[in-house]
């Protein structure tokens, strides 16, 4: 079963101080003991019997190690463990965390009745190690406070965690419920399918990420947004918060997505990951969800899937264990696991570490009076329990759930699954096949009953059929996009049509057949080339007669190939004739893009520079511009190539996502200037509900035959006002509705105009 180490996103969005997400256990073990004094490295090598002439504590501290690494001396030292020390050190293994923090390891042994020491006594001993990068080396963990205890973390060497029948010491044994009725399993492939649905999206496209570890917005939206991974599960029996979080944490820690070391982007793993994993994915998903801290049950919202570490998060595998005392058949309330933990650990239900609402000692029901204080301690804690067990718990297959009969009153079981991922039972009985399950539509539509799925199906289908809504019937769907990634995945289309086929209630469709072998031709037309040289030219026919000069010359051991309408490609650069061309218009793609286009005088006509331009300018200028083709005139050296942009192509470029904000910081960057007045006029909405049109009115324009002249009639009273702008000289505008006025005032002056 593969997976995943722990990166910062699961440390609580904490960045690790010390070590690298996928450090060695044993590296990172091996140096923190060094840490501790050299007197205490000396008597816990007392403690195990070890004779050393070492000096200096790293080398002491390696030789502990060694010890442990060793298969003899590791298991005699587990012989020597309490209940209590292989209670707590199989969590680790339980949960497949390599460290847990130091507040959430006390809280979890809490929960489980062990003694508070147990967590300090197998530090002392060298069995668990202590990374508090706040602190100083060797500090007592008993001396630290609450909030550097939930900053520490706690490493266990990785030869202790076995898991082995891990049993809290029930005395007295849970209450268990007489009648249940109103009995519901999930079938547990809700989290199955949509990490497929994850993984196609991250296959489509990888899902950036900061330097700070967490997503950038358009990325995390495209993520909370989709209609799949956001929708809520639809046999929940209670609400889970922040869903898409969940998924994608629960992708990281099983390894279906993994982080591309190049450039720290989230990538989909290979297809081959479902053939490896796919019957064993429920149990991976289980032990990801159990030691998960990405995520918790508390969550109201998903900021960047980076919350800090909640007590809730280490009650999950306590919860379970204390199920796992019960008999197979066995029923308990949540109120009796409420008040199991109650006895044992006060405050238990708390939301966060520093929360002082609910301190320890705090009895059941002492909730505040305040108004607007929260939910009572009733209330938050039937909350916790319900979010754990009959949430996630319930959700992924682990529990089922019932009523008392009579009380009314939740009840809880473990189901073979959940025992089996707690070590307390075999594997899980197969679930019945059911090998007809798909309606596949000529519309290229696929339904799917979720009683014929299994993690392997889902692999397959999740790999050229996109997941395209999720409830008690599946729906999917089969684009060009999809069935191109199943090809790049591997599959090839006699397979694809093979799986449809197999599983559809009826004959497939012809139309589906035709639509895969047509969008598989189209690709079968596409030529991969893993590296490769492009020399650009003015022009195809130049372009022609180099192909035909080289050629002739037998320059090349392999064909040129013409590529475009101006560019050759190269597949081995050693056979580029550089001799022959030039050269000055290298470019360095890792640079940022050239200015190289100049706008003429009418603002819409852009003009490429050959000599600054690179591969990409074209592509941008083709999104919202049309070539001219006219020919070039003659005597005027290199041509150079123009485009025109029209309201047109402005429309097509809205219609592919081009936005006003997008199109001038292109202008910025190609120009050097800022879209001009013509092209802002274009971007204007010609359609936009509630605009208002332009005022337009028609006005006459009076000329007088002087300056002189026309300067009196403004300034005097009677005809100044019957006059509007002047436009020159002797020219002024006056309006339609003050026209019969002017011509009588300016009669008492002896001044006549007319109408021409």
């Amino acid at each position: 079963m593969a997976s995943t180490p722990s990166s910062s996103a699961d440390r609580g969005g904490r960045p690790p101080e010390l070590f690298a997400a996928d450090a060695d256990p044993r590296f990172v073990f091996r140096t923190l003991l060094a840490r501790l004094p050299f007197p205490t490295l000396r008597s816990i090598a007392a403690e195990r019997g070890h004779e050393s002439e070492a000096m200096r504590s790293s080398t002491l501290a390696a030789e502990l190690t060694e010890m442990l690494d060793d298969p003899i001396s590791s298991a005699a030292i587990r012989k020597q463990l309490s209940d209590g020390d292989r209670l707590t050190l199989g969590l680790f293994g339980l949960t497949e965390s390599r460290s847990w923090p130091l507040a959430g390891l006390r809280h979890a042994t809490a929960a489980l009745g062990l003694d508070g020491e147990v967590v300090d006594s197998l530090l002392r001993r060298g069995l668990l190690v202590l990374e508090a990068p706040l602190e100083a080396p060797g500090v007592d963990p008993s001396s630290l406070s609450t909030e550097s205890a939930s900053l520490a973390e706690i490493w266990p060497h990785p030869a202790l965690v076995h898991v082995a029948k891990l049993r809290p010491p029930a005395d007295p044994p849970l209450t268990t419920a007489a009648s249940v009725v109103q009995v519901r399993e999930s079938d547990g492939l809700e989290a199955i399918l949509r990490l497929g649905a994850l993984w196609q999206r991250t296959g489509a496209g990888p899902l950036r990420r900061t330097q700070q570890g967490v997503l950038y917005k358009r990325d995390r939206e495209r993520i909370e947004e989709d209609g799949v991974l956001s929708a809520p599960i639809d046999d929940a029996l209670v609400e889970l918060p922040a869903l898409p979080t969940l998924w994608m944490g629960l992708a990281r820690r099983v390894g279906l997505i993994h982080v591309d070391q190049s450039d720290e982007s989230l990538n989909a793993a290979p297809a081959e990951f479902w053939t490896e994993n796919a019957v064993h994915l429920p149990q991976m998903v289980a032990s990801a969800w159990l030691g998960l801290r990405s995520w918790n049950e508390t969550m109201e919202a998903a900021e960047d899937g980076s919350e800090t570490d909640a007590p809730v998060v280490f009650l999950r595998p306590a919860v379970l264990l204390w199920l796992a005392t019960l008999e197979p058949d066995a029923w308990t309330t949540l109120d009796e696991l409420a008040a199991r933990l109650d006895m044992l650990t006060p405050g238990w239900e708390r939301v966060g570490f520093n929360d002082e609402s609910n301190p320890t000692g705090q009895r059941r029901g002492r909730a505040s009076a305040k108004k607007g204080a929260g939910p009572s301690r009733e209330a938050q804690a039937a909350r916790v329990l319900e979010r754990i067990l009959v949430g996630g718990a319930y959700t992924l297959g682990l529990v089922r759930s019932g009523e008392e009969d009579g009380s009314r009153k939740r009840v809880v079981q473990l189901t073979a699954l959940g025992r089996y991922v707690l070590a307390m039972g075999p594997p899980p009985p197969a679930r019945p096949t059911f090998e007809h399950f798909l309606f596949v539509q000529p519309n290229l539509e696929v339904i799917a009953y979720r009683q014929g799925l299994t993690p392997p199906l889902i692999g397959r289908l999740s790999q050229f059929a996109w997941w395209f809504k999720i409830g008690a019937a599946v729906e999917l769907r089969l684009t060009q996009e999809s069935i191109t990634m199943g090809l790049e995945w591997g599959l090839s289309p006699h397979q694809i049509q093979e799986t449809l086929a197999r599983h559809s209630q009826r004959v497939l469709p012809s139309a589906v057949k035709d639509a895969v072998d047509r969008w598989a031709d189209r690709r079968e037309q596409v030529t991969f080339y893993s590296s490769a040289t492009l020399i650009e030219f003015n022009g195809a026919a130049e372009r022609d007669q180099a192909i035909a000069s080289w050629t002739a010359e037998g320059l090349a051991r392999r064909p040129f190939v013409p590529v475009g309408d101006r560019f050759i490609l190269v597949e081995n650069p050693q056979e580029v004739p550089t001799s022959r061309i030039s050269t000055t218009a290298s470019r360095d793609y890792r640079l940022p893009p050239e200015r190289c286009v100049t706008v003429e005088a009418d603002g819409v006509t852009l003009t490429l520079d050959p000599a600054r331009s690179d591969l990409l300018v074209e592509a941008e200028l083709s999104r919202f511009a049309d070539e001219e083709r006219n020919p070039p005139s003659p005597g005027r050296g290199v041509s150079r190539r123009r485009f025109s942009v029209t309201a047109t192509t402005l429309g097509r470029a809205a219609e592919a996502g081009l936005t006003p904000v997008l199109l001038a910081d292109w202008f910025l960057r190609r120009t050097g200037e800022a879209p001009t007045p013509a092209v802002r006029l274009m971007m204007r909405p010609t359609e936009a509900k509630g605009r208002r049109p332009w005022p337009a009115r028609r006005l006459l324009v009076l000329t007088a035959p002087s300056a002189e002249l026309l300067d009196g009639i403004m300034q005097h009273p009677e005809t100044g006002p019957l006059l509007s702008e002047r436009l020159g000289p002797v020219s002024v505008v006056v309006s339609d509705d003050q026209l019969d006025r002017l011509r009588i005032a300016l009669q008492r002056f002896g001044v006549e105009f007319e109408l021409s």
